[in-house]
């Protein structure tokens, strides 16, 4: 049996119960409590890990959707050629099946396929962050 994961449910416990412990790490540095940098670093990668599943999850819905319409768009071709035809069109979309998947799961040059959409996603998550973080250093860098 495969292990599928979080369900729903479990991961806005998780999400949830990670707010929670910032709060509460955050209340613990207010009284003067020094944290150890490495529960910081580990609630960091914790956060990560729960915005990476997300960003999968949803690039997969969207490339699981854009091969359901390609795969319908093709079987409606299939219905404009006589019944002959139509069968052997139909027969042919079918036995290609496997290989659309594949490259609507990894082909990252297809804008469609769902490591193209993980890629987009989370350059978008981190990408601003990290232009917020090098400001001043790209602001001296400019006026050299």
């Amino acid at each position: 049996m495969v292990d599928k994961g979080l369900n729903e449910k479990e991961k806005r416990e998780a999400g949830d119960g990670l707010k929670e412990v910032r709060e509460l790490i955050g209340l613990l540095k207010d009284a003067g409590v020094q944290i150890p940098s490495s529960l910081t670093t580990s609630l960091n990668r914790l956060q990560i890990a729960l915005d990476t599943e997300k960003d999968l999850g949803s690039a997969f819905e969207e490339a699981s959707k854009a091969v359901a319409m390609l795969e319908n768009d093709l079987n409606s071709a299939c219905l404009r050629l006589d019944e002959e035809q139509q069968a052997v069109c139909e027969a042919k979309v079918a036995r290609v099946w496997q290989v659309r998947n594949i490259k609507f799961a990894l082909d990252p040059t297809n804008s469609d396929s769902m490591s193209a959409g993980f890629i987009r996603k989370t350059v978008q998550r981190y990408s601003l962050s990290a232009i917020c973080r090098h400001w001043d250093y790209c602001r001296r860098q400019v006026g050299r």
